[in-house]
């Protein structure tokens, strides 16, 4: 199961996105697909971005692809990709925007 970190009272349609989103980031990248954090809305933004991707490793094809999904599923989303080395810092910095609470992805 993919987890996914999202503000239990985000909006319905901010949260259909970043599940939908979530699955198609899966599609692309299987296994290499650690981690998707959003913030509780699109309006809230760190460094730019309101949804951390976290990957295994990454390159800037993988980022172009992160971006290139983002913006098929909502114009609203501006992801940021980070490896699994990152995780922790990039984490962090989202966790003081807001108190998340993690759900577990069902399929």
């Amino acid at each position: 199961m993919l987890p996914i970190v999202v503000e239990t009272s985000a909006s319905e349609s901010w949260l259909d996105s970043v599940i939908e989103f979530s699955r198609k980031l899966r599609s692309r990248f299987g296994r290499r697909l650690l981690r998707v954090i959003a913030l509780p809305s699109p309006d809230q933004e760190v460094h730019d971005s309101n949804v951390l991707v976290v990957l295994d490793r990454y390159d800037l094809r993988d980022a172009d692809a992160v971006v290139e999904l983002a913006l098929r599923v909502d114009e609203r989303i501006n992801p940021l990709v980070a490896s699994a080395d990152e995780e922790d810092e990039v984490e962090a910095l989202f966790s003081l925007a807001s108190g998340m609470s993690r759900l577990e992805d069902s399929d």
